[in-house]
């Protein structure tokens, strides 16, 4: 407790109260206070001074605002408001503002109510610095007396200014009430919900550019391109989009926070300085380094494909340290991974780099990873097997809607079906494979890309039967044609399962495997190969490949049952002749 020596006079009828403090804890101090009581009358105040001391002192007990003597008086030290404010006031060293207070009839008990929002329009003609340690004394003393300060204005109250101590001091949450704009996935994982107060209180510059203003109460040029600066940096490093809304709620809490800035300092054009700032920022980064470096955290759109809730397993974890220390045998392992599929399919669904799928689960990356694929994707799309199932009855089918009304006119493809039909010998893989490819001589894909190369400059892609035909089944004259036409590809694409297969042409494929980023299936069969690229795309949630994604659509909306990502004429055609 701080200890304090003071002598208060306070006017009591004709008499003069002199009140010496021996001990004096704060006006709030609960404890009583010894003080020293005498009366003084002013016709023998002269002849009293010989008497002694004790014989003029009466010692009385006071609390807050009693005297309680031992005399026949009982004196109300506090006798007044007015008194009451200035010697609470004179606590907190800022008795200059007494007057202000006592004009607008502010008085003790009236800050026991005051809210937040009033304290800048009572103390409007102060400086910034004092207003800080006005509110800072005020809220220790409510505090003290059980009567915190809200941290906000007051809801029955019309919207006020935050005060300056409000970005100060540090925050503790960000409304949820803030909805997220844009309908697009993007949008939604971007658009957050973020103050400026947040920023100013998280950024070292932040801090400084609040501690000017409360000096200068005011921000000249340099100080706005700053607090600009500050804004799109932030919104870049933590990866939020910044949308034009988001930008006009930065500016209108800029006005709010510090009030002598005007709108016209902010909003030079429909788009404004903040927004335009940001749009710089990451397109000097693209322009100098994004469009020259691959992006190997391969993200795919989540949420599109993973209609059912996985509620995971508790010993989830238990079950994954046991697949991966314990030495389990071919029928405990599969039991274990099964009694944590949900916990490992929340995981798939939940999470947007495969990469990190496969670091947690590395199991899937083992020769024999395609196998815990079918498992997932049986438990996870409800054993959908269609393509295994339904393809020998659709050979038929195929290959007449095929060889009909000219629904092919690739000469090459016409002479693969002729080729098919009079040909019985042919192994069940290389009938496959080549009706597979032929598929793509219907599905012709019509989708055009635009990418631009090393200098920037647009290149227009038009895919062909060919692009297609490789994207699903790619066939190479040896197994190093093979190898280096991955190594090329994994320059330039991202992780999507394709086939891989060696011949001399399509009808003698042979040494089939799947390549999935590093990892490597292989498959005696092309129908199970197409099978498990198929899984594991739907499985991981990615995209079909940009060459052949009109005969996915085909093999995902006839074979499995889904309902189409797309819709395409001509797979509504297919699928209808063969449902007949």
């Amino acid at each position: 407790m701080h200890r304090y020596y003071n002598i208060y006079q306070f006017p009591v009828k004709e008499d003069l109260l002199d009140i010496s403090f021996d001990e004096f804890g704060g006006i709030t101090s609960v404890p009583p206070l010894r003080v020293n009581v005498r009366t003084l009358n002013e016709e023998d105040s002269s002849s009293k001074k010989s008497n002694s001391h004790d014989e003029s002192t009466n010692l009385a007990t006071i609390r807050f605002n009693e005297v309680y003597a031992q005399t026949n008086f009982i004196y109300n030290v506090w006798e007044t408001e007015e008194n009451q404010l200035r010697l609470l006031l004179s606590q907190w060293n800022q008795e200059h503002l007494a007057d202000t207070l006592l004009a607008e009839k502010v008085y003790v008990s009236t800050l026991k109510i005051i809210n937040r929002h009033h304290m800048q329009r009572l103390l409007k003609k102060f400086d910034m610095g004092t207003e800080i340690l006005f509110e800072q004394n005020l809220e220790k003393w409510r505090e003290s007396i059980g009567r915190p300060l809200l941290p906000s204005c007051d809801t029955s109250i019309p919207p006020c200014t935050p005060t300056l101590s409000e970005i100060i001091r540090p925050l503790t949450s960000v409304s949820a009430t803030n909805s997220r704009e844009g309908s697009s996935l993007n949008s939604a994982i971007n658009t957050i919900s973020i103050s400026l107060r947040e920023i100013l209180n998280e950024t070292p510059r932040g801090k400084m550019l609040v501690e000017f203003y409360s000096q200068f109460s005011r921000f000249q040029e340099e100080q706005r391109t700053s607090l600009i600066s500050l804004i799109a940096h932030y919104f870049e490093e933590k990866n939020l989009k910044m949308t034009l809304s988001a930008s006009y709620k930065m500016e209108n809490e800029i006005l709010e926070i510090f009030p002598s800035e005007k709108l016209e300092y902010f909003r030079t054009s429909k788009r404004g300085r903040i927004y335009n700032k940001y749009a710089n920022l990451t397109q000097s980064f693209k322009n100098a380094v994004s469009k020259h470096i691959r992006n190997d955290e391969r993200e795919v759109i989540k949420n599109t494909r993973h209609e059912k809730s996985f509620e995971p397993e508790a010993n989830g974890e238990i079950c994954l340290n046991s697949l991966k220390f314990d030495n389990l045998s071919a029928e405990e392992f599969d039991r274990t991974w099964k009694a944590c599929s949900h916990f490992r399919l929340e995981f798939i669904k939940s999470n947007k780099s495969i990469i990190e799928v496969f670091e947690k689960w590395p199991f899937y990356k083992t020769p024999s990873g395609y196998r815990l694929i079918d498992i997932d994707f049986r438990i996870a799309f409800n054993n959908r097997n269609g393509l295994l199932s339904e393809w020998s009855q659709n050979v038929e089918k195929i290959t007449l809607f095929l060889t009909t009304e000219q629904h092919i006119k690739d000469r090459n493809i016409k002479g693969m079906l002729a080729h098919i039909k009079n040909n019985d010998a042919l192994s069940e893989n290389g009938k496959y494979a080549a009706l597979i490819w032929a598929i793509h001589g219907f599905l012709v894909p019509t989708n055009k890309v635009v990418k631009k190369d090393l200098t920037g400059k647009k290149i227009t892609t038009k895919f062909t039967i060919k692009d297609s035909q490789e994207s699903v089944i790619y066939l190479g004259s040896n197994q190093q044609q093979v190898e280096e036409y991955i190594s090329h590809l994994k320059k330039t694409k991202v992780w999507q399962p394709a086939i891989y297969a060696t011949g001399k042409d399509i009808f003698s494929i042979e040494n089939i495997f799947v390549q999935f980023g590093e990892t490597r299936y292989e498959f005696t069969s092309i129908l199970s190969a197409l099978d498990i690229c198929f899984k594991i795309i739907f499985l991981f949630d990615l995209k079909f490949p940009e060459e052949s994604i009109m005969f996915y659509t085909f093999i995902e909306s006839y074979f499995y049952k889904f309902k189409p990502s797309h819709n395409y004429a001509k797979v509504h055609i297919l699928s209808e002749f063969l449902s007949t």
